[in-house]
């Protein structure tokens, strides 16, 4: 799927974890994360983002962006027409290189969740 390697260019800055994309609604669409997170831990991820942004939105903060900072890492939030683009880093990236990545990536991605009909990641529970 192309929009797996649109994420997989994100892990080419250094620092980059990993990253996912989720709907507005925060379903899973698609991650290139370690193996050491979790689907379900992913999937409640997105969601609790996307609730915050609504939030956000509903009380009149409007952003194309979000940075969530905790520990020794950061979310970086890039909403998108069809969602968000979230990228774990850790907190010393370079956030201007990130930042203009993560535009393009984001500018790319509809037309490849479209392209290949993106469908929620499904639980990894039996």
């Amino acid at each position: 799927m192309i929009a797996q390697r649109l994420l997989q260019i994100l892990d080419d800055i250094e620092g980059v974890t990993g990253s996912f994309v989720v709907t507005h609604g925060g379903e899973l669409l698609v991650h290139s994360m370690p193996a050491r997170f979790g689907i379900d831990g992913l999937r409640l991820t997105g969601r609790r983002v996307a609730r915050i942004i609504q939030c956000g939105s509903a009380n009149g903060v409007h952003t194309e962006d979000a940075l969530f900072e905790f520990g020794d890492g950061k979310l970086l939030v890039r909403e998108f027409v069809q969602g968000y683009l979230c990228v774990l880093c850790q907190s010393s990236i370079n956030m201007r290189s990130l930042r203009l990545t993560t535009r393009l990536v984001a500018r790319s991605m509809p037309t490849e969740l479209a392209r290949a009909g993106a469908q929620p990641v499904a639980s990894s529970a039996p």
